[in-house]
Protein backbone atom coordinates (compact mmCIF):
# COMPACT_ATOMS: atom_id res chain seq x y z
CA UNK A 1 0.00 0.00 0.00
CA UNK A 2 1.18 3.34 -0.79
CA UNK A 3 1.01 6.90 0.67
CA UNK A 4 2.30 10.53 0.41
CA UNK A 5 4.39 11.16 3.44
CA UNK A 6 6.76 14.85 3.67
CA UNK A 7 10.17 14.35 5.01
CA UNK A 8 11.03 16.60 7.69
CA UNK A 9 12.87 18.89 5.73
CA UNK A 10 15.68 19.47 8.64
CA UNK A 11 17.42 16.45 7.48
CA UNK A 12 19.26 18.67 4.83
CA UNK A 13 20.54 22.18 4.66
CA UNK A 14 19.25 23.74 1.33
CA UNK A 15 20.18 26.94 -0.82
CA UNK A 16 17.68 30.61 -0.53
CA UNK A 17 15.16 28.70 -2.83
CA UNK A 18 12.24 26.89 -1.09
CA UNK A 19 13.27 23.91 0.70
CA UNK A 20 11.33 20.66 0.08
CA UNK A 21 10.96 16.43 0.18
CA UNK A 22 8.76 14.67 -0.87
CA UNK A 23 8.66 10.91 -1.12
CA UNK A 24 5.93 8.51 -1.91
CA UNK A 25 6.74 5.72 0.85
CA UNK A 26 6.17 1.97 0.29
CA UNK A 27 5.64 -0.25 3.69
CA UNK A 28 7.88 -1.46 4.85
CA UNK A 29 8.22 -4.61 3.55
CA UNK A 30 9.01 -3.32 0.22
CA UNK A 31 11.55 -1.05 1.10
CA UNK A 32 15.07 -1.31 0.77
CA UNK A 33 16.97 0.74 3.43
CA UNK A 34 20.52 -0.11 2.26
CA UNK A 35 18.79 2.03 -1.42
CA UNK A 36 18.20 4.94 0.82
CA UNK A 37 21.51 4.77 2.89
CA UNK A 38 23.06 4.72 -0.57
CA UNK A 39 21.47 7.70 -1.78
CA UNK A 40 22.16 9.33 2.01
CA UNK A 41 25.87 8.65 1.71
CA UNK A 42 26.30 10.41 -1.82
CA UNK A 43 24.31 13.91 -0.52
CA UNK A 44 26.22 13.67 2.58
CA UNK A 45 29.88 12.88 0.99
CA UNK A 46 29.54 15.77 -1.77
CA UNK A 47 27.88 18.38 0.75
CA UNK A 48 24.68 18.27 -1.62
CA UNK A 49 21.41 20.37 -0.47
CA UNK A 50 18.75 19.57 -3.25
CA UNK A 51 15.86 21.75 -3.37
CA UNK A 52 13.56 18.96 -4.96
CA UNK A 53 13.50 15.01 -4.03
CA UNK A 54 11.09 12.57 -5.29
CA UNK A 55 11.22 8.68 -5.23
CA UNK A 56 8.85 6.10 -6.29
CA UNK A 57 9.32 7.61 -9.89
CA UNK A 58 7.13 4.83 -11.25
CA UNK A 59 4.23 6.02 -10.01
CA UNK A 60 1.71 8.37 -11.83
CA UNK A 61 0.86 10.39 -8.62
CA UNK A 62 4.65 10.83 -8.40
CA UNK A 63 5.02 12.26 -12.12
CA UNK A 64 1.66 14.85 -11.22
CA UNK A 65 3.73 16.36 -8.91
CA UNK A 66 7.15 16.78 -10.37
CA UNK A 67 5.13 18.42 -13.25
CA UNK A 68 2.97 20.44 -10.71
CA UNK A 69 5.77 21.51 -8.13
CA UNK A 70 8.22 22.45 -11.22
CA UNK A 71 6.12 24.89 -13.69
CA UNK A 72 8.09 27.56 -14.71
CA UNK A 73 11.34 26.80 -13.34
CA UNK A 74 14.53 25.83 -14.20
CA UNK A 75 18.18 25.11 -13.15
CA UNK A 76 20.30 21.67 -12.43
CA UNK A 77 18.32 18.12 -11.65
CA UNK A 78 20.49 15.16 -11.08
CA UNK A 79 18.88 11.32 -11.86
CA UNK A 80 20.33 8.47 -9.24
CA UNK A 81 20.12 4.93 -9.00
CA UNK A 82 19.92 3.51 -5.46
CA UNK A 83 21.47 0.85 -6.28
CA UNK A 84 24.29 1.34 -7.84
CA UNK A 85 25.13 4.60 -6.65
CA UNK A 86 25.50 5.73 -10.61
CA UNK A 87 23.80 9.11 -11.42
CA UNK A 88 22.90 11.36 -14.28
CA UNK A 89 23.37 15.42 -14.25
CA UNK A 90 21.78 17.84 -16.74
CA UNK A 91 20.36 21.31 -17.00
CA UNK A 92 16.54 22.43 -17.69
CA UNK A 93 15.11 25.49 -19.25
CA UNK A 94 11.98 27.34 -17.98
CA UNK A 95 9.26 25.11 -17.85
CA UNK A 96 11.38 22.26 -18.78
CA UNK A 97 11.99 20.12 -15.76
CA UNK A 98 9.03 17.74 -16.43
CA UNK A 99 10.17 16.98 -19.82
CA UNK A 100 13.99 16.28 -18.95
CA UNK A 101 12.54 13.69 -16.54
CA UNK A 102 9.84 12.08 -19.04
CA UNK A 103 11.90 12.20 -21.78
CA UNK A 104 15.20 10.49 -19.69
CA UNK A 105 13.02 8.16 -17.76
CA UNK A 106 9.47 7.66 -19.77
CA UNK A 107 10.34 7.93 -23.14
CA UNK A 108 14.15 7.11 -23.17
CA UNK A 109 14.94 9.64 -25.41
CA UNK A 110 17.96 11.03 -23.92
CA UNK A 111 21.21 9.37 -22.81
CA UNK A 112 21.00 5.85 -23.83
CA UNK A 113 23.76 4.50 -21.48
CA UNK A 114 20.73 6.07 -18.39
CA UNK A 115 17.87 4.23 -20.40
CA UNK A 116 19.65 0.41 -20.62
CA UNK A 117 20.18 1.21 -16.37
CA UNK A 118 16.61 2.24 -16.04
CA UNK A 119 15.53 -0.83 -17.61
CA UNK A 120 18.05 -2.85 -15.94
CA UNK A 121 16.96 -1.47 -12.38
CA UNK A 122 13.48 -0.22 -12.77
CA UNK A 123 12.31 3.03 -12.46
CA UNK A 124 11.41 2.60 -8.72
CA UNK A 125 14.85 2.26 -7.92
CA UNK A 126 15.57 6.01 -9.23
CA UNK A 127 15.11 9.05 -7.44
CA UNK A 128 15.03 12.14 -9.70
CA UNK A 129 16.77 15.71 -7.63
CA UNK A 130 16.34 18.89 -8.64
CA UNK A 131 19.92 19.99 -7.22
CA UNK A 132 19.75 23.93 -7.75
CA UNK A 133 17.04 26.63 -9.23
CA UNK A 134 18.32 28.92 -11.56
CA UNK A 135 16.89 32.87 -10.63
CA UNK A 136 15.91 33.80 -13.99
CA UNK A 137 13.99 33.06 -17.31
CA UNK A 138 16.35 31.10 -19.50
CA UNK A 139 16.63 32.64 -22.66
CA UNK A 140 19.16 32.75 -25.69
CA UNK A 141 20.84 35.67 -23.97
CA UNK A 142 21.37 33.70 -20.54
CA UNK A 143 21.25 30.38 -21.26
CA UNK A 144 25.14 30.52 -21.52
CA UNK A 145 24.96 31.28 -17.90
CA UNK A 146 22.68 28.03 -17.14
CA UNK A 147 25.47 26.20 -18.91
CA UNK A 148 28.12 27.39 -17.05
CA UNK A 149 26.51 26.22 -14.17
CA UNK A 150 25.54 22.44 -15.15
CA UNK A 151 29.26 22.52 -16.56
CA UNK A 152 30.26 23.29 -12.48
CA UNK A 153 28.24 20.24 -11.43
CA UNK A 154 29.43 17.69 -13.94
CA UNK A 155 33.16 18.59 -13.58
CA UNK A 156 32.43 18.66 -9.97
CA UNK A 157 30.83 15.29 -9.40
CA UNK A 158 31.85 13.71 -12.40
CA UNK A 159 28.53 11.61 -13.63
CA UNK A 160 29.14 7.96 -14.89
CA UNK A 161 25.80 8.05 -16.96
CA UNK A 162 26.76 11.39 -19.03
CA UNK A 163 28.47 10.37 -22.00
CA UNK A 164 29.88 14.32 -22.20
CA UNK A 165 31.80 15.90 -19.83
CA UNK A 166 30.51 19.15 -21.00
CA UNK A 167 27.75 21.30 -20.36
CA UNK A 168 25.53 20.70 -23.62
CA UNK A 169 23.25 23.49 -24.87
CA UNK A 170 19.47 23.38 -24.59
CA UNK A 171 19.48 26.17 -27.32
CA UNK A 172 21.79 24.12 -30.46
CA UNK A 173 24.92 25.15 -29.89
CA UNK A 174 26.54 21.63 -29.17
CA UNK A 175 28.16 22.11 -32.68
CA UNK A 176 28.01 24.66 -35.37
CA UNK A 177 27.32 23.46 -39.05
CA UNK A 178 31.24 24.06 -39.79
CA UNK A 179 32.18 21.48 -37.28
CA UNK A 180 29.18 19.15 -38.72
CA UNK A 181 30.51 19.88 -42.26
CA UNK A 182 34.15 19.17 -41.26
CA UNK A 183 32.67 15.88 -38.75
CA UNK A 184 31.24 14.11 -42.01
CA UNK A 185 34.35 14.39 -43.93
CA UNK A 186 36.16 12.96 -41.50
CA UNK A 187 33.64 9.86 -41.19
CA UNK A 188 33.66 9.14 -44.72
CA UNK A 189 38.11 9.02 -44.76
CA UNK A 190 37.60 6.46 -41.16
CA UNK A 191 34.81 4.74 -43.41
CA UNK A 192 36.73 3.78 -46.35
CA UNK A 193 39.82 2.79 -44.01
CA UNK A 194 37.41 0.30 -42.13
CA UNK A 195 36.34 -0.99 -45.40
CA UNK A 196 40.22 -1.46 -46.16
CA UNK A 197 41.22 -3.77 -42.96
CA UNK A 198 38.67 -5.70 -44.09
CA UNK A 199 39.98 -6.29 -47.81
CA UNK A 200 43.43 -6.82 -46.10
CA UNK A 201 43.65 -9.96 -45.74
CA UNK A 202 42.44 -11.33 -49.08
CA UNK A 203 44.32 -12.12 -52.12
CA UNK A 204 44.00 -9.87 -54.88
CA UNK A 205 46.39 -10.78 -57.57
CA UNK A 206 49.64 -8.02 -58.04
CA UNK A 207 48.17 -7.10 -61.75
CA UNK A 208 44.60 -6.10 -59.92
CA UNK A 209 46.87 -4.27 -57.36
CA UNK A 210 48.77 -2.31 -59.71
CA UNK A 211 45.35 -1.44 -61.59
CA UNK A 212 43.80 -0.07 -58.27
CA UNK A 213 47.03 1.76 -56.89
CA UNK A 214 47.28 3.73 -60.56
CA UNK A 215 43.71 4.66 -60.25
CA UNK A 216 43.87 6.30 -56.50
CA UNK A 217 47.03 8.36 -58.06
CA UNK A 218 45.27 9.60 -60.81
CA UNK A 219 42.04 10.38 -58.55
CA UNK A 220 42.07 14.15 -57.64
CA UNK A 221 41.88 14.96 -53.55
CA UNK A 222 38.63 16.78 -53.02
CA UNK A 223 39.48 19.74 -50.19
CA UNK A 224 37.55 22.91 -48.94
CA UNK A 225 39.03 25.97 -48.16
CA UNK A 226 36.90 27.69 -45.30
CA UNK A 227 35.29 30.04 -47.60
CA UNK A 228 33.79 26.70 -49.54
CA UNK A 229 32.48 25.65 -46.43
CA UNK A 230 30.82 28.63 -45.49
CA UNK A 231 29.48 28.81 -48.54
CA UNK A 232 27.39 25.23 -48.02
CA UNK A 233 26.95 26.69 -44.70
CA UNK A 234 24.78 29.38 -46.40
CA UNK A 235 23.03 26.79 -48.63
CA UNK A 236 20.91 26.07 -44.87
CA UNK A 237 18.46 28.21 -43.75
CA UNK A 238 18.67 28.81 -39.81
CA UNK A 239 15.10 27.78 -38.34
CA UNK A 240 13.71 28.88 -34.04
CA UNK A 241 12.05 26.49 -32.43
CA UNK A 242 9.53 27.92 -29.89
CA UNK A 243 8.25 26.08 -26.98
CA UNK A 244 4.33 26.19 -27.21
CA UNK A 245 3.82 29.32 -24.88
CA UNK A 246 6.21 30.82 -28.09
CA UNK A 247 9.18 31.49 -25.36
CA UNK A 248 12.19 30.28 -27.16
CA UNK A 249 13.75 27.20 -27.10
CA UNK A 250 16.44 27.57 -29.32
CA UNK A 251 17.83 28.77 -32.39
CA UNK A 252 19.46 26.74 -34.88
CA UNK A 253 21.56 27.24 -38.16
CA UNK A 254 20.18 24.41 -40.02
CA UNK A 255 17.17 21.96 -40.18
CA UNK A 256 19.84 18.83 -39.73
CA UNK A 257 21.56 20.94 -36.58
CA UNK A 258 17.71 20.88 -35.44
CA UNK A 259 16.75 17.65 -35.53
CA UNK A 260 20.39 15.79 -34.21
CA UNK A 261 19.02 18.58 -31.25
CA UNK A 262 15.92 17.50 -30.18
CA UNK A 263 16.47 13.72 -31.77
CA UNK A 264 13.96 13.58 -34.16
CA UNK A 265 13.93 13.01 -38.31
CA UNK A 266 14.66 16.15 -40.81
CA UNK A 267 11.26 15.16 -42.39
CA UNK A 268 9.75 15.79 -39.19
CA UNK A 269 10.81 18.96 -39.21
CA UNK A 270 10.31 20.03 -42.94
CA UNK A 271 6.87 18.60 -42.42
CA UNK A 272 5.98 20.92 -40.01
CA UNK A 273 7.52 23.55 -41.23
CA UNK A 274 5.20 22.95 -44.13
CA UNK A 275 1.95 23.03 -41.94
CA UNK A 276 -0.17 26.26 -41.29
CA UNK A 277 0.21 26.08 -37.53
CA UNK A 278 3.42 24.57 -37.65
CA UNK A 279 3.54 22.55 -34.87
CA UNK A 280 6.20 19.63 -34.14
CA UNK A 281 6.07 16.70 -32.04
CA UNK A 282 3.26 18.31 -30.22
CA UNK A 283 5.85 20.09 -28.04
CA UNK A 284 7.45 22.71 -30.11
CA UNK A 285 6.44 25.42 -32.98
CA UNK A 286 9.14 25.63 -35.61
CA UNK A 287 9.57 28.60 -38.34
CA UNK A 288 12.38 30.00 -40.43
CA UNK A 289 14.77 32.54 -39.04
CA UNK A 290 13.92 36.29 -40.96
Amino acid sequence: MFFISIININRYKFNTFQPFYIQLNCNSTLCNNNSNNILDSFLKDNKLKPVYLYENLHLDETRKTILKNTKDLSGIYLIFNKITGDYYIGSAATNRFYARFSNHLLYFRGSKILKNAVRKYNLSNFVFLILELFPEIVNKENNKKLLDLEDFYLKSLLPNYNILTEAGSSFGYKHTELDRIKMNMNYSIQRRELIGNLNRNKNIPIETRLKMKEKALARKKISFSEQGLLNMKKNSKAIILYNLDYTIFGEYLSIVEAAKSINCSEKTIRRALKTEKKILKRRFIVKYKE
